[in-house]
């Protein structure tokens, strides 16, 4: 089975939205002065325009997938002390391309109740982090050896690894997302996808060139009624312009799924530490694509846990 680098785990390392809340919620700081409207998904409209993808998570519905993605990071009962404070959080990550231009890789926001007194006294007997004075006049604090910034409230906190108060574009969801989240426990989208899709199908050796407006990705938990293991359903959904393009993907994807499933079938390891394009391939054409209108459409499912971390760690590798 292929095996993620030093250099890709630590940049996956860096790029997690856990590892953020961890860092965030170890530490913490001084409260945003930021109003957030009453709204679904609403930490979404605080976020900077222009990354590569977003991610929004309820934490609580979540829970046992988020911590099975923790799990590939830290040890301990530290995250779980964490997400024990966290209700809901959204996360705008850029490229490494994007962050040139953008000044900053990452922006969390976080919805929960968190200690505010207690991690402003620690940080005060922490020499790793100091106040700095943002361009608005608000203060937040930093840590130059985790290169990351923060500032905390009661029920919000901000995280970035650049001015968390610097004046940005807000992001505005693509037109139908609101709608697609609903239900889902964890879900996202990419923008400008078909890089990121046509460099995942030509590591499998499927020479195809998608044309997608965007990619939503969503996870739901299934009922045990539904399935004889308590699973989840990954779900994600290509956007195109025209009902034309989405059928001529449809026809594309069905021909990417005979070529998966073609040759001898090698089961999966017992316990994997990583997941190959190939072996990601047959999960996502595990069922066959579906068309609605102008999107084509990948159910998979159902996965434990584990399995959806794993494909969420490599698909953070082409998502860059």
């Amino acid at each position: 089975m292929k095996k993620l680098n030093l250099d890709n785990r630590k940049h996956l390392l860096r790029v997690t939205p856990w590892f953020i809340i961890f860092i965030l919620l170890v530490s913490c700081a001084s409260a945003p002065r930021v109003t957030l409207p009453e709204q679904e998904n609403r930490e979404l409209s605080i976020l900077p325009a222009g990354a590569r993808v977003y991610l929004w998570a309820d934490v609580v519905q979540g829970r046992p997938l988020l911590d099975a993605i923790s799990s590939f990071y830290f040890t301990g009962e530290g995250v779980s002390d964490i997400l024990d404070t966290t209700h809901s959080a959204a996360v705008a990550i850029f490229s490494a391309e994007q962050a040139q231009s953008q000044g900053r890789r990452f922006f969390l926001a976080a919805i929960g109740s968190f200690p505010r007194n207690r991690a402003n006294l620690a940080l005060g007997f922490n020499r790793s982090w100091r106040r700095q004075r943002s361009v608005t006049g608000s203060t937040f604090w930093y840590s130059e050896s985790n290169n990351i910034a923060l500032t905390l409230g009661s029920n919000l906190a901000l995280v970035s690894d650049a001015d968390p108060y610097e004046e940005f574009v807000f992001e505005i969801p693509p037109p139908g997302f609101v709608e697609f989240n609903r239900g889902h426990a964890l879900a996202g989208w990419v923008n400008e996808p078909s890089d990121f899709i046509n460099n995942f199908l030509s590591s499998m050796g499927i020479p195809l060139q998608v044309p997608a407006e965007n990619l939503f990705f969503g996870a739901t938990s299934l009922p045990d009624a539904v399935s004889s293991m308590a699973g989840w359903d990954l779900l994600f959904r290509i956007n195109t312009a025209p009902p034309a393009q989405a059928r001529s993907l449809l026809t594309l994807f069905s021909m990417a799924r005979l070529f998966t499933m073609q040759g001898p079938q090698i089961p999966f390891a017992e316990d994997p530490v990583s997941i190959s394009p190939q072996e990601a391939a047959r999960l996502l054409f595990a069922n066959t694509p579906t068309q609605d209108e102008s999107a084509l459409i990948l159910r998979v499912g159902p996965l434990d846990e584990g399995t959806i971390a794993l494909l969420f760690e490599m698909f953070s590798i082409y998502s860059n």
